[in-house]
């Protein structure tokens, strides 16, 4: 790995996870992500050049507004540093190619779904559509096989597809939301076929050892109250996508 151009990739990822965060303050407000000045969402001040500099402004105003002093979520500046450090473990693991390239968008989406569905219970087909015109341009460029990556997204939404549906039909609401299955078909149009059964799975784990640990710590779980289940999904493809070989073949020595 060449050091200067990992440090530059980082930087970059810095910057547009400073654009991400735009992106997951305006869209659920249906805001226009390219108009408009930033601003405090408190006093409505709009910010200035010093007050954009991503990590450093933030945690040098101590997570208060220079105008108002009214505190700022410290997420801005935790996405931005995520972002920043996703881009660099792209280039580590594959290096500057179009596999850098497909892993970047798949983990973008996946982090702004993921944010955007726990504060706003909601998943955007916009976000999951633009994420995966990517997909198409790496299946026509990078000699990817479209059959792989096709029928990847038809068994993760069909799969979902079908538990959607019958979760209405049993609990005559919508127990599991339909942007969970439009989730899961670009997870596995990402992921391609070889890798979208452990996607459909682990959610569900995931889930479940998340109740279990805040059960643990004494938390008070209400069934009947609705939780976010993208970010589960987001974070399971997370992992697949590090290491689905390595889980496919954990599990084919257990079964086989």
């Amino acid at each position: 790995m060449n050091m200067l151009t990992g440090v530059i990739i980082l930087l970059y990822g810095i910057i547009l996870g400073s654009f991400y965060n735009v992106v997951i303050y305006r869209l659920p407000l249906e805001k226009s992500i390219i108009k408009g000045r930033s601003h405090c969402p408190a006093c409505k001040t709009r910010l200035t050049a010093k007050d954009l500099i991503p990590v450093i402004s933030q945690l040098s105003l101590k997570n208060r507004c220079r105008y108002c002093n009214e505190k700022i979520a410290i997420r801005y500046p935790v996405i931005e540093l995520l972002t920043g450090f996703l881009f660099l473990l792209s280039y580590c693991k594959y290096g500057f190619g179009w596999d850098f390239f497909r892993y970047v968008f798949l983990w973008s989406m996946l982090l702004i779904t993921a944010i955007i569905d726990y504060e706003w219970m909601l998943i955007l087909d916009t976000v999951l559509l633009a994420f995966s015109l990517f997909m198409v341009i790496y299946i026509m460029f990078a000699g990817a096989s479209p059959e792989e990556h096709l029928l990847g997204a038809a068994i993760g939404m069909g799969v979902y597809l079908v538990i959607y549906l019958s979760a209405r039909c049993l609990y005559k609401r919508e127990a599991f939301g339909f942007g969970d299955v439009l989730l899961m078909g670009s997870v596995g149009f990402f992921l391609g076929k070889t890798h979208v059964v452990p996607a459909l799975i682990m959610p569900f784990y995931m889930a479940l050892a998340s109740i279990i640990i805040m059960k643990l710590l004494g938390g008070k779980i209400k069934w009947k109250k609705e939780i976010p289940f993208g970010p589960y999904i987001c974070g399971a493809a997370f992992v697949i996508s590090l290491f689905g070989n390595q889980i496919k073949d954990f599990f084919r020595g257990i079964l086989f």
